[in-house]
């Protein structure tokens, strides 16, 4: 019987060894390592499609129930318009297709919303970011204004909310034309919003400035979106001093 058991022992030992040989030649195979990335890429397309479904759900739906109510009231308006105005009566009062006054009011409505409805989209977005992150009468240390896109009329100084100036206090400001920006001008009693005027009120040394502005100022946001704060006015008085950039 222990013959027997010793026996039945060593052939466990034996099918033991060759299944983790067998294992081993597996994994160093090619077949084996094709498996291992197969699997390695179905668990990273898993996680990603999870953390896509947790995004969706925490930040996009929200956005997305938040719009439908505005964007259901257009989407109504926009058809009872067009029911209105592209069908004609008969003289049996049957309603009929006019591609004319369709191809009239599509266009008019392309026209309506390039020059009014885009830029009043557009006022209503800046006038949000406004109220939530203006700065008035702000000091920083501000340099170098110049020009970047005069096609558009668009100009860039750069500065530091502190001195003396490193990456970390560094800033940019834009100084751009947008309806919103002439109409705080001209609700300021500043007048017509001229960008090439206020760029020029920035000495080319380092001055102190009392400005007005807005805008998120998230430097991974700024650098990777393109969205600089807004600099509305801007009141600089040129630093005279040691080379060190401190007031004297």
């Amino acid at each position: 019987m222990s013959d027997l058991l010793e026996r039945v022992n060593r052939l466990k030992e034996r099918i033991s060894e060759r299944a983790h040989e067998s294992g081993k030649a597996h994994a160093a195979s090619a077949t084996g390592r094709t498996q291992r990335e197969l699997t390695s890429i179905q668990r990273f397309a898993g996680q990603m499609v999870l953390a896509a479904i947790w995004s969706y759900q925490h930040f996009l739906a929200p956005v997305l129930r938040f719009l439908a109510v505005p964007g259901g009231w257009a989407w109504r308006l926009y058809r009872y318009l067009w029911d209105r105005f592209v069908y004609v009566e008969d003289r049996f009062q049957n309603r009929i297709f006019s591609k004319s006054r369709a191809g009239i009011f599509l266009s008019t409505f392309l026209v309506f919303a390039w020059f009014i409805l885009l830029p009043a989209l557009g006022f209503l977005y800046d006038a949000g970011v406004y109220a939530l992150t203006a700065r008035h009468d702000e000091v920083v240390y501000l340099t170098n204004s110049q020009e970047i896109l005069p096609e558009e009329n668009i100009h860039s100084v750069q500065g530091c909310y502190a001195l003396p100036c490193n990456e970390e206090n560094s800033a940019y400001f834009r100084i751009r034309w947008t309806l919103f920006n002439q109409a705080w001008s001209l609700i300021q009693g500043h007048g017509v919003f001229l960008p090439d005027y206020i760029a020029a009120s920035v000495p080319l040394s380092v001055s102190s400035c009392k400005v007005t502005s807005y805008g998120i100022r998230l430097k991974f946001l700024v650098r990777g979106l393109d969205l600089y704060p807004d600099l509305l006015r801007s009141e600089c008085t040129p630093l005279l001093g040691s080379g060190d950039g401190q007031p004297g």
